[in-house]
C-alpha cells in the first residue's frame, strides 16, 4: 500500500509541476509582455516565490484545501472495503485534470487547471459513488459561483484601477514609467505569492484525500513534505514555463504596456488572496485573464480582442463539464481493469 501511495503522490505532483507551467506562468505574462523584464529571469524570480509562499498555510490556514477534501464525502472512501475503488477513483481524477490541462496548452487556452482538477475529482467521484456522496454546497458556491464572480470582480477591479491611474496620470511626470516598471516587481511577488498559496493547496488537498483512502483517516493538518512537494513542482513548473500561454494572455487580449502590466497584476493579486481566505479554488488564468480586458476596456474598449476574449470565457465554462466527463470514463475504464 505504501508504494502505491507513494507512486498516487507522485501523480499529484506531476498534476502540480503541469499546473505550474500552465498556469503559473500567468504570473509573469504581463510582465514579460510589457518588456519590463526578460522571460528567463522573470520566471526564475517567480519561481523561487512560488517555492517559499505555500508554507503561509502554516500561519494563515489552509482554507482551499479543506475545500477540496470536502468535495466528496469522506465517509465514502475511507471505509476499509472502499479503498481499491477509492484508488481508482482519485486516479481517474487526477489523470483527467492532467488530459486536460496539457490539451488546452497544445492550443494556447489559457483554460483552468484548479477547475480541470475539481471536474476530474468530482466525475471521478459520481462514478465510483453516487451523485449523493458529493458535496453540492461546497461545489456550488465555491467553485461554480466562483467560475463566474472572480472573472467579474478581475474585471471591475482591473477596470477602476486602471481609471484611477489614468486621472492621476494627468499629473504624472516622464519619471512615472521608471516607477510602473519597477513597482510590477512588488506586484509581481505579491500575485505569484498568492496564486502559490491557492494552487498548493489543491494538490495537498488531493494529498489529504489519498491518505484518507490508503491509511483510512486524514491527518489534523498538511504534512510538511506535501507541502514541501507541492511547492517545488509548482516552481519547477514555473521555471520550465508555458510561454504559449505567456503569449496569449501577454498579447492577444490587449496590447499590454507598463501602466496595464501594473494594473492588472494589482487587481489579480487582491482577487486571488480574497478568494484564498474565503477557502474558494480560483483560477489564476480566469482572474488575470479578465483583469486584462477590465484594464483594456477602461483605457481603449474597442483595443481589447474580444474574439479572444469569448474563446477564453468558453474553455472556463467547459473545463469543470469536460473534465468531469474524462473523470468518469477513466474510472469506469480502470475499473474494468483492475477490479
Amino acid at each position: 500500500m505504501h508504494t502505491i501511495f507513494l507512486l498516487l503522490v507522485g501523480l499529484v505532483f506531476c498534476f502540480t509541476y503541469v499546473n505550474g507551467f500552465r498556469d503559473g506562468c500567468n504570473v509573469v505574462a504581463t510582465l514579460i509582455a510589457s518588456r519590463a523584464m526578460k522571460p528567463a529571469p522573470a520566471l526564475i524570480f517567480a519561481s523561487i516565490i512560488e517555492l517559499i509562499s505555500p508554507f503561509a498555510v502554516l500561519i494563515i490556514g489552509s482554507g482551499v484545501s479543506n475545500t477540496i477534501r470536502k468535495l466528496v464525502d469522506e465517509t465514502t472512501y475511507t471505509a476499509p472495503e472502499a479503498q481499491v475503488v477509492g484508488l481508482i477513483f482519485i486516479t481517474a481524477g487526477i489523470i483527467a485534470a492532467i488530459i486536460w490541462n496539457l490539451s488546452t496548452w497544445l492550443f494556447a487556452i489559457p483554460s483552468s487547471s484548479s477547475h480541470a482538477l475539481i471536474g476530474g475529482v468530482v466525475g471521478a467521484g459520481i462514478a465510483a459513488f453516487g451523485v449523493h456522496s458529493i458535496s453540492w454546497g461546497y461545489f456550488w458556491i465555491k467553485v461554480v459561483l466562483m467560475i463566474f464572480l472572480t472573472p467579474v470582480l478581475s474585471f471591475i477591479v482591473g477596470f477602476v484601477v486602471m481609471k484611477l491611474i489614468l486621472w492621476c496620470a494627468r499629473h504624472l511626470t516622464s519619471r512615472a514609467e521608471s516607477f510602473f516598471k519597477y513597482a510590477q516587481y512588488a506586484n509581481m511577488v505579491f500575485l505569484a505569492f498568492n496564486h502559490a498559496f491557492n494552487d498548493s493547496q489543491k494538490s495537498t488537498g488531493i494529498i489529504m484525500i489519498l491518505i484518507g483512502i490508503c491509511f483510512g483517516a486524514t491527518p489534523g493538518s498538511i504534512p510538511l513534505w506535501a507541502i514541501g512537494g507541492a511547492a517545488l513542482s509548482l516552481a519547477l513548473g514555473i521555471l520550465t514555463g508555458g510561454l504559449k500561454i505567456i503569449k496569449t494572455v501577454g498579447t492577444g487580449i490587449y496590447r499590454v504596456r507598463l501602466i496595464h502590466s501594473f494594473a492588472s497584476q494589482l487587481s489579480s493579486g487582491l482577487v486571488i488572496l480574497s478568494a484564498s481566505l474565503l477557502g474558494a479554488p480560483v483560477s489564476a488564468s480566469q482572474i488575470v485573464s479578465s483583469s486584462i480586458m477590465g484594464v483594456g476596456s477602461a483605457e481603449r474598449y474597442k483595443s481589447v480582442k474580444w474574439n479572444t476574449a469569448g474563446k477564453i470565457f468558453v474553455s472556463w465554462v467547459i473545463t469543470v463539464p469536460i473534465s468531469g466527463a474524462i473523470g468518469a470514463v477513466l474510472f469506469l475504464l480502470l475499473r474494468l481493469i483492475f477490479v
